[in-house]
């Protein structure tokens, strides 16, 4: 249970994290960007890659974190409580997650190299899709014969 919802929560924050920081950093235009040493020119490819490859490292590494006591307290609920308080205590363990999520994005964003701008948007975001991800997954589980 814990590691399906690890690499489920994985996929669906990396799958979301490129378009969100996108969105939560739009461009400040060319001109700044070349003054800044940014755009197309030598070694663009590279720093791109790199940083491209932190920020995987990164949300990974924040889920293997924040992920399995969540999915924890999820479980422990829904064994020890009644069903009524399921969800009031899945959206007090995603408050949390987010958090958490938060002041560490927020600690790396302080590097201006990690590119991240709005920590807080992007846990936000980030959460959200694999929150929604995970309850049209279990809506899905409950219709489909498959399962």
């Amino acid at each position: 249970m814990f590691g399906v919802s690890l690499a489920l929560t994985i996929a669906v924050e990396l799958a979301a994290a490129f378009p969100a920081e996108r969105i939560g950093n739009p461009s400040t235009g060319r001109t700044t960007e070349r003054l800044q040493g940014g755009g197309e020119g030598p070694g663009f490819l590279r720093r791109l890659r790199l940083r491209s490859g932190k920020r995987i490292l990164l949300v990974v590494l924040v889920n293997v974190l924040t992920n399995p006591p969540a999915v924890l307290l999820c479980w422990l609920a829904r064994l020890y409580l009644p069903a009524a308080a399921e969800f009031p205590v899945q959206l007090a363990a995603e408050a949390g997650v987010i958090a958490v999520e938060a002041g560490i994005y927020r600690s790396f964003a302080r590097k201006p190299w990690w590119g991240i701008r709005r920590p807080v948007m992007l846990a936000v975001v980030l959460n959200l899709c694999s929150w929604l991800s995970g309850m049209a997954l279990n809506l899905w589980r409950g219709v489909s014969p498959i399962f």
